[in-house]
């Protein structure tokens, strides 16, 4: 019996094995580290996602002003637009203070001559394509009356500013430009002054032209 309970104290007591720390590998080290990165590349991403769409916006012309106004709009004529109002707004925000004559151009078939008057501080005669980038742009001064002539050529796709054909010392020529485009809407703006001047204004602006010649 002692040599038994001898050779039982040889053997020690059956003992459940310890559990396992995790070792400090990938979870620990190294995925916190890309964590971070993968949060900082956040901001870029959404950089590019933004000017992707800004970029998408701009070539999507379905709703801008030149395909809004397209089919209201004679070809190759100047409009004199009634005075803005909540019943009659062409175009969202267009100034209630301001009066419009719009001609919508091409000049596929041969060249467009678009001509007008600039009495006065405020009035101006601008150029646009249909994506609403601006191709001429002119603007009368005060005490200086200026006569535009522009004729829009389709061959090369220039617009060449020609000198009135007047004596009068007290009507400026607009210097001569040449830009690229092919078709858009000539637009006049006058500021509207009041009743006691509204009819004199609409005179000038009806004399703005826009007229397509053949070859």
């Amino acid at each position: 019996m002692d040599h038994i309970a001898q050779s039982d104290k040889r053997w020690p007591s059956a003992r459940l094995p310890s559990p396992r720390l995790p070792s400090k590998g990938f979870a620990t080290t190294i995925w916190p580290a890309m964590r971070w990165r993968y949060l900082l590349l956040l901001p870029v991403a959404a950089a590019i996602v933004h000017l992707i769409a800004t970029f998408i916006a701009m070539s999507d012309l379905r709703g801008s002003a030149y395909q809004r106004l397209l089919p209201a709009l004679p070809l190759n004529v100047m409009q004199v637009l009634q005075p803005i109002a909540p019943d009659h707004q062409p175009l969202p925000f267009l100034s209630a203070d301001v009066r419009y004559a719009i001609c919508s151009f091409s000049s596929a078939q041969g060249p467009v001559d678009v001509t007008a008057q600039l009495p006065d501080r405020g009035w101006t005669l601008g150029i646009y394509r249909p994506d609403g980038t601006t191709a001429y742009f002119a603007a009368g001064a005060s005490a200086r009356p200026a006569s535009v002539a522009v004729t829009i050529l389709p061959a090369d796709d220039r617009f060449v500013g020609l000198p009135p054909q007047s004596s009068s010392d007290a009507i400026a020529a607009v210097a001569q430009l040449t830009v690229a485009v092919r078709e858009g809407l000539v637009i006049v703006r006058a500021p509207d002054r009041g009743r006691a001047f509204r009819h004199a204004d609409e005179d000038v602006l009806a004399t703005a032209k826009c007229t397509a010649r053949a070859f």
